[in-house]
């Protein structure tokens, strides 16, 4: 299989060097805006996975290299600092750089399935649907996946069950209108009761990612074995369920956003977009979600933004 990843900063060194190590590819291809970053992760890479059991042939390369991908990871953006705190302060620049570089990708690998990491995630994700003219399903975003991780861990500690076995969902938006879906939360085929130190669980989980990014100026661990377990399902074809950034057409009354729901996860992108059937105050809480990115995307449109608005 081959993989591109667009974007070579922080997250798309840690995303490559995951894919490679755990043999989710045969031929990786890392392009950044300066190629030398790209040309020396891509050595740095190919020697470490001299020390695993099977091969992959990772090298830099320009758009042209990417052709005929299977998948296309975006990580590229703006410069951050631990001072922006708020995702959706990148949104302009972001969508400006993948408005530049969709098309000639998509031109590229007609074929290929998207996996979008780039932040604010559901606009970003939205914007690459629509520009790229591809299938919804072939366009996703990690987008509550991580969320829905450092949710269950905390859960995990409280009810004194391993994480795996919680089938505890985070929806909506990747920032902060996040909420965890407690009506449909259930381990072994019992309830977890939402208690209010349970709710208030999402938001420690949406805080301790900040803290991270604070200190760091950038998370990257969890985002990419987020995108290691999308990449896996979708090379394995294993049909995971797990909660993604996709298209909304018609979930609790919300349409033409993307937002994390449920979705079965295999070869040919999302097999299935699942509907738990929320409470009242759940699907209020969605369809708040949709009002808070819609209106982030209304801002970003393509054609809404200065043609000479520079992006670093």
């Amino acid at each position: 299989m081959k993989v591109s990843v667009i974007g070579i900063g922080k997250v798309g060194s840690t995303v490559a060097f995951v894919l490679a190590r755990d043999g989710l590819a045969s031929e990786l291809i890392l392009w950044n805006r300066t190629r030398e970053i790209a040309k020396a992760d891509a050595i740095d890479i190919q020697q470490a996975v001299a020390f695993v059991p099977h091969r992959v042939h990772v090298r830099d390369g320009d758009l042209e290299d990417t052709r005929d991908s299977d998948v296309l990871i975006i990580c590229v953006g703006v410069p951050t600092s631990p001072q922006d705190l708020d995702r959706n302060a990148w949104a302009i620049g972001n969508t400006k750089i993948i408005s530049d570089l969709i098309p000639r990708l998509v031109e590229l690998s007609p074929q290929a399935i998207l996996l979008n990491i780039t932040n604010p995630l559901d606009v970003i994700t939205y914007h690459i649907l629509r520009i790229s003219g591809l299938s919804w399903t072939r366009v996703i975003g990690t987008g509550t996946l991580i969320d829905s991780a450092r949710f269950r861990e905390m859960l995990s500690e409280q009810v004194g069950i391993h994480p795996v076995d919680l089938n505890a969902y985070v929806l909506g938006e990747h920032g902060e209108s996040a909420f965890a879906a407690l009506s449909v939360a259930h381990s072994g085929g019992e309830h977890i009761d939402a208690t209010p130190a349970r709710q208030r669980m999402i938001e420690d989980s949406k805080r301790s990612a900040w803290e991270v990014f604070k200190v760091k100026g950038y998370t990257n661990y969890a985002v990419a074995m987020a995108a290691q377990l999308i990449m896996q399902s979708i090379v394995e074809d294993l049909r995971y369920t797990m909660p993604v950034s996709v298209l909304i057409d018609g979930y609790c009354g919300v349409s033409d956003v993307c937002l994390s729901v449920p979705c079965v996860i295999g070869r040919q992108g999302v097999h299935l977009r699942l509907k738990p059937d929320l409470n009242a105050q759940e699907r209020d809480l969605f369809r708040k979600c949709a009002d808070r990115v819609r209106s982030i995307i209304d801002l970003t449109r393509p054609h809404t933004i200065s043609p000479d608005k520079k992006c670093s």
